[in-house]
């Protein structure tokens, strides 16, 4: 590798929370280092990720205190989160001098990181990956409870949130202005949401899956650590990914298992109280419900692997890592017809795309992910699919690198 490395600034400002988009990023941040000189910039982080990132050989730049952002009503009525996340960037003296230190500046969405390109003069490269517009900014489905119910709330909230959604459109307006600034989204579904809601035209930067970690392969130590979890014979659950929250469908995969005879895992879930009334509406279904939170990788591909199918439900999932990780393991995906899974999985070659409420065909649809024939087709194609969209933290640190070198 060359000497002359670009030097450029990876930003984004909330990592704590671990999510998709902080899980993407730190796959992609050691491959990313091999193509420039690279130092992340962020407000809060994990002490897993910080020894992850220096093992690399990445330099961080943190502030002293966490940044922690704020919710709740007040906060969504007085943009109380991004007035705190810009009030953070501004005391973030090691990050300021980054910025005249970089040749270019990489920053990945989410919050408090749309606070951060005030900071950065207009001559400046600012590449963004757009990941989603805010949830509950310019969709109603986020402000519905996990159930559905709370149909008035949308209404309401769209009106006492006209202060903060103003903010967060102008926080966009630079990109749209300025010709050294440009934006990849996560996926086509994002683009053209980028362009619905911002009018903004941009590229697509998909995120990847590292086949090392979600290996074809079993780990060692998948067996025992399944074992413990006491779920039951391989095959005889469906597995589902995220907080329990309308946006993710989590209720709705409930309803969608009723009379397969698979019981339900959710890896994620909410708060105890919540964990238990998503376990007793599913019930009240006859379907059997599990929450798994906070688990390490090991665990969580184990109960992936051994599942007869991972499913989702989510309403306008922006990319959706999850099919793909399901693809890497060789797991049958099976998700509605819906936003970003329609661009990772090809319905009957690698997986299934199902319409939402169509009962019946989700159950044959999951009838077929437990044919052993199908299973070892869709999964063989699964691999190819992610070979095809170059889904690895290679392809993504070559096709940022690309994007990079015309700006500069």
């Amino acid at each position: 590798m060359s000497e002359q490395r670009s030097r450029l600034l990876v930003v984004k400002a909330a990592m704590n929370v671990n999510g998709g988009a902080a899980r993407d990023l730190m796959r992609n941040l050691p491959s990313i280092a091999e193509h420039f000189e690279v130092r992340f910039a962020c407000l809060n982080l994990l002490d897993s990720q910080r020894q992850s990132l220096l093992s690399n050989g990445i330099q961080i730049l943190e502030p002293f205190y966490q940044w922690e952002p704020g919710g709740g009503l007040l906060n969504e009525i007085t943009s109380g989160q991004e007035r705190s996340a810009a009030a953070a960037w501004k005391e973030h003296e090691s990050a300021q001098a980054a910025i005249e230190w970089a040749d270019a500046i990489h920053l990945t969405g989410g919050n408090g990181s749309m606070e951060f390109p005030p900071f950065v003069p207009a001559d400046k490269p600012l590449h963004l990956h757009f990941l989603e517009s805010k949830p509950g900014i310019h969709d109603s489905v986020s402000h519905l409870n996990p159930d559905g119910s709370g149909g008035w709330r949308p209404g309401l909230m769209h009106l006492l949130q006209n202060r903060q959604r103003a903010r967060i459109e102008k926080s966009f307006r630079g990109f749209g202005e300025n010709q050294n600034w440009s934006v990849s989204a996560n996926s086509e579904f994002s683009a053209q949401n980028l362009h619905r809601i911002y009018g903004i035209k941009g590229g697509v930067l998909y995120p990847s899956v590292d086949l090392t970690e979600f290996s074809r392969e079993p780990s060692f130590g998948e067996g025992s650590v399944f074992e413990t979890m006491g779920l039951g014979d391989v095959g005889s659950y469906a597995v589902t990914v995220g907080r329990i929250s309308r946006f993710k469908g989590i209720y709705e995969a409930v309803e969608h298992l009723v009379g397969s005879g698979l019981e339900l895992v959710v890896i994620g879930g909410g708060k105890e109280s919540d964990n238990a009334a998503l376990r007793s509406y599913g019930d009240s279904l006859g379907v059997t419900v599990r929450v798994l939170s906070g688990i390490d990788s090991e665990l969580m591909r184990a109960v992936m692997r051994n599942s007869a199918a991972i499913i989702g439900l989510a309403h306008g999932e922006a990319f959706g890592l999850t099919p793909i990780e399901a693809m890497a393991l060789g797991a049958p995906p099976v998700f509605v017809n819906e936003g970003g899974y329609t661009e990772t999985i090809v319905d009957q070659l690698n997986g299934r795309l199902v319409e939402r409420g169509d009962i019946e065909a989700w159950r044959r649809a999951l009838e077929q992910a437990r044919d052993p024939g199908t299973r070892e087709r869709w999964a063989r194609k699964g691999l190819d699919r992610i070979e095809e969209l170059g889904l690895t933290p290679e392809s993504h640190a070559e096709r940022l690198h690309s994007i990079i070198n015309s700006e500069v």
